[in-house]
């Protein structure tokens, strides 16, 4: 009789082994589906947010530029300044415009590897020097001073000078835009455990903490408290890449009141 109930046991045992892949089989290719459908949905919503944003970030200048067109185009006459007045809106908003599809296809560039950098030996000093002229206008605009602190030796390091430029220049850029008329923004070059670092302090109204981890990723727009977002969101995003791209690193301290602090590290080869 044991024998028998032994062997019953084991018949069912063997039939629900059997059975078991089939089972096993059934809820992976459940999971997976259930998988695949999350990261649609997933990839779906970042598009739907991408697109909103880009919408948005299109809207607006879109809308100055027609409200000021159909302001010429009335029969209501204008004087010289206004119309001169109107044109600049209408230009001005033309650029912002265009500057937006240009980073829009240079991020797009980046994140997908097929930008060709040209690493060259440059002088740090001097390329920090030509992007401070780049931004000199629009500090003169404002009455704000920019000092500077370097070493008088030449420091070389190998990089991509026009995409160095143009990531110190996106730095001082958003330095001017929220530093107060009349104030400071200070400009650092030293060298520290081999590498490069050049600080970038405003004296602006600091960005609020919980902001800080997403400035560098795409549309990780800047805040400042009691304001709109400021920009595309796309330029401290290419400048993180153009930074990894040269193996350095860029990070930020702010406090709101008292300013921000942006540093560039770029390792020096021997």
């Amino acid at each position: 009789m044991l024998a028998y109930r032994l062997m019953d046991i084991q018949s069912s045992y063997l039939i629900h082994s059997h059975k078991l892949p089939f089972n096993m089989e059934s809820m992976l290719n459940s999971v997976e589906s259930m998988y695949d459908e999350s990261a649609h949905i997933g990839i779906h919503r970042l598009k739907s947010r991408i697109v909103e944003q880009i919408t948005h970030e299109f809207r607006t200048p879109l809308t100055s530029i027609i409200g000021f067109a159909e302001m010429l185009e009335d029969d209501i006459p204008v004087d010289e300044n206004q119309r001169m007045e109107y044109a600049g809106y209408i230009r001005s908003e033309g650029l912002r415009l265009t500057k937006l599809v240009d980073d829009l296809i240079r991020l797009d560039s980046l994140e997908h590897g097929t930008v060709e950098f040209q690493l060259k030996e440059y002088e740090i000093q001097e390329t920090v020097n030509y992007a401070l002229k780049l931004i000199a206008d629009s500090a003169i605009n404002k009455y704000i001073r920019i000092s500077l602190e370097m070493p008088n030796e030449p420091l070389l390091v190998h990089i991509d000078r026009e995409r160095i430029v143009h990531a110190l220049y996106q730095v001082l850029h958003n330095a001017v835009r929220f530093t107060k008329q009349g104030d400071q923004i200070e400009v650092k070059v030293e060298t520290i455990d081999r590498a490069v670092a050049i600080s970038i302090h405003d004296n602006g109204p600091g960005i609020i903490a919980k902001e800080i981890p997403y400035l560098f990723r795409r549309f990780g727009m800047l805040y400042s408290p009691g304001k709109e977002a400021y920009g595309s969101g796309m330029g401290l995003a290419i400048v993180k890449h153009i930074i990894d791209q040269h193996n350095g690193d860029i990070s930020v301290q702010s406090q709101i009141g008292v300013g921000s602090t942006f540093l560039i590290r770029i390792p020096v080869h021997s």
